[in-house]
This record gives structure tokens, C-alpha cells and sequence, in this order.
């Protein structure tokens, strides 16, 4: 008899951002220390292509294009939820489990995102019956002016407590993550973001004189939240920043996309600007490099996988995935150009010793992670 692969589903965010990468590259690793030695088969899913989850022929993906038509979004949820009435044969249906890969979880109006009801609704609703379904890496992503204390929208709040229902284990990867679960009387665990597993874990060297990389995102973040954020005035700190650490040190710029690539030119005078295409590329520009200051949340977890320390500057919540794996972060109005200078040589002049507090860091959040999903998996 041959012995099949065990096949794990993964709910995830394919070909958007390198981070999502990184998250779903660290659970591939738990996964298969959970079961050494065994043939694993993942299938992912991209959540925001959520029928995907059924094959090519499947009829419910051609009922998934009338949205595109005019006035076909009515059209089109009512032929999905037809061909939905009874069991579909999803590419879930013969996994042993499924995972839902780290990325933003909580943040106003998330029941509203558009894998809630094609992916966990008529797919993980069903088969958490059947098998174990696992949460993991969750974060939040409110305004960094704007934090709540309690899930505010009831909506958001049914979604929540539906999910989290759905779940053998929920963890997440940043504080007020799992406070707003608390509130919400859902018992999770506190586990650094699963990107810190992500790199192959380095031997003894400590980077030597290594390069500064800089991640640059035009008014620090993905998005304003509506909270007065200056762009010119973080374009002029990353200026400013670039022209005095360039006396002392290597800078290279290190991006996750064209549009930082553009943006990178605008304040890299003449230095270079790495756009890795995979993981492993990723990770090999970053095994350069000594210390870094980052836009990027994932840059910063990631890095720290590796031994190596940044600052992380940014706009909303994601921020404290970093917080919580003891890095300094900063909301972008408050990140100030001697400041940063300041701290980023801190790291630097204790490089050792925090490599190996963050090389530890990542052996116990390996070890957590093996330990909850093995338990929960019983």
C-alpha cells in the first residue's frame, strides 16, 4: 500500500505581499515538526480569491464571475448560495486540517471581509465537524490613535465569537489581539507572529559589519486611518536619517513591491534598493545585513528570525507584533529622526547579545506553537 501525503489547508493571502509569505512559511515549518518524518501536502487557498477553494470546474466559479457584471452582485450571491445548499466539494474536503495563516484578523468591519462567507462560513462551518481547524498568528489592525478596549460593531463582534467557535486554537501575535478576544470571552493564546520562524535559522556569525536596510512606505504605512499622518514630514526623517547613518555605516533600501521600490529612489540619493521576488531571496538580501528600519511589520519579525534587530515605525496595530517580540517600535508621528539614530545604535552596540535573545525568542515560539497545536490537534 502507498502511503498518502497528509493534507493540510491553509486559508492565506497568495501573491500580494512577501509578509504573508514569511507567515505562511513559519507554519509550514511548525507543521512539519508537529509531524516529523511524515509527507505533507499543503493546499492553499487565497483568501482574497475565496472560490478558489473549489476546482476550475466547479459551477460556483463561474456563478463568482457575475459580480463583475452590471448588476450582477445580487445575481451572483444568489446563485452561490444555490450551488452551496448542499456539501461542495471543496479542496478542504480530504485535508486533516486547516489553518488560517496569521494576517489582520480584528479591525473595523472584518465580518465584512469577503472570504467570511464563502471560506469560514460554507467551508470551515462545516467541516470543523470533521477535522481540527486552527487560527494562528492572528493580529488586529485598528488607528494607533483609535485603539478600542472591546469589540465595538456587534457584527464584528458575532463574526469573532463565530470564528473563534470554529477553532480548536486561536493564537495571536499582539496584545490588544488578545485582549479584544478576551472581551469577547474567547480564550486564546499569546505567541509571536509565526514570520519569526520563517528563515532558515543562521549559524554563529553575527552578521560582521554588516548593512543597514531601510524599508520605506510613503507616510509610514499602508494607510492615514484618517489620523492627520504627514507624509513629507516621514519622507524628510528617512532622508535626513539615510545622510547621517551613510557616514558610519553600509544602507541599502529593501522593499516589498515596486511602489516602494519608486518610493525608495525618491530618498535613497544613488544608494541600493533590493525588491526581492521570493522568500529565499528575501532572506539572503537580509542575511547581509546588521540591524534595520522598518515600514514593514513582517521586515522586522522576519528579520528578528534571523538574529537580527530593527526599529519598526508604522501607522496602526501591527505595530505591536513587534512590541510583543521586545523590539522598539514607533507610530510614524512620533518617530523622530535623532531618536531612531539613537536607538538604532543601542541595537547595534548590544548586537550580540540581543542576537542571541531573539535566536532564543524564536526557539521558545517554535517550541509554543509545536506545543498548542499538538495539544489541541489530540
Amino acid at each position: 500500500m502507498i502511503d498518502m501525503a497528509m493534507r493540510i489547508g491553509l486559508i492565506t493571502t497568495l501573491g500580494t505581499n512577501i509578509g504573508d509569505d514569511f507567515i505562511r512559511t513559519g507554519l509550514r515549518r511548525m507543521v512539519q515538526e508537529v509531524f516529523a518524518g511524515k509527507e505533507i501536502e499543503f493546499v492553499p487557498v487565497n483568501k482574497h480569491e475565496p472560490y478558489t477553494a473549489y476546482p476550475a470546474w466547479h459551477p460556483v466559479r463561474i456563478a463568482a464571475l457575475a459580480k463583475y457584471l452590471p448588476r450582477g452582485k445580487g445575481m451572483a450571491g444568489k446563485l452561490i448560495d444555490a450551488l452551496l445548499a448542499t456539501p461542495a466539494l471543496s479542496k478542504f474536503e480530504d485535508c486533516a486540517a486547516v489553518i488560517q495563516c496569521g494576517a489582520p484578523v480584528l479591525w473595523p468591519g472584518c465580518h465584512q471581509c469577503e472570504w467570511a462567507g464563502p471560506l469560514w462560513r460554507r467551508i470551515v462551518g462545516r467541516l470543523r465537524e470533521c477535522i481540527p481547524v486552527f487560527n494562528l498568528a492572528a493580529g488586529s489592525c485598528y488607528p494607533w490613535e483609535r485603539q478600542p478596549t472591546t469589540v465595538e460593531d456587534r457584527a464584528d463582534a458575532k463574526f469573532l465569537t463565530a470564528i473563534h467557535g470554529y477553532c480548536r486554537l486561536t493564537t495571536v501575535r499582539d496584545r490588544l489581539s488578545r485582549q479584544l478576544f478576551d472581551s469577547l470571552g474567547c480564550a486564546v493564546s499569546h505567541i509571536p507572529c509565526s514570520a519569526l520562524l520563517a528563515a532558515d535559522e543562521p549559524g554563529s556569525s553575527s552578521n560582521g559589519d554588516g548593512t543597514v536596510l531601510i524599508n520605506y512606505m510613503p507616510g509610514g504605512g499602508h494607510y492615514d486611518f484618517g489620523q492627520g499622518v504627514n507624509g513629507s514630514n516621514w519622507h524628510n526623517t528617512v532622508r535626513g536619517l539615510v545622510a547621517r547613518l551613510r557616514r558610519r555605516h553600509r544602507v541599502a533600501f529593501l522593499c516589498h513591491n515596486e511602489t516602494e521600490l519608486n518610493a525608495a529612489s525618491s530618498v535613497a540619493d544613488g544608494l541600493p534598493c533590493h525588491l526581492p521576488k521570493s522568500v529565499a531571496e528575501y532572506f539572503a538580501v537580509a542575511s547581509e545585513a546588521k540591524a534595520g528600519i522598518f515600514n514593514r511589520m513582517h521586515a522586522s519579525v522576519g528579520l528578528a528570525g534571523m538574529g537580527i534587530p530593527s526599529i519598526a515605525v508604522g501607522t496602526d496595530t501591527r505595530l505591536l507584533m513587534v512590541e510583543h517580540i521586545g523590539l522598539p517600535c514607533f507610530y510614524v508621528k512620533d518617530a523622530r529622526l535623532e531618536q531612531l539614530e539613537e536607538k538604532l545604535e543601542g541595537l547595534l552596540l548590544n548586537r550580540a547579545q540581543e542576537k542571541e535573545r531573539l535566536m532564543g525568542l524564536r526557539r521558545d515560539t517554535m517550541r509554543s506553537y509545536v506545543e498548542a497545536v499538538s495539544h489541541a490537534w489530540s
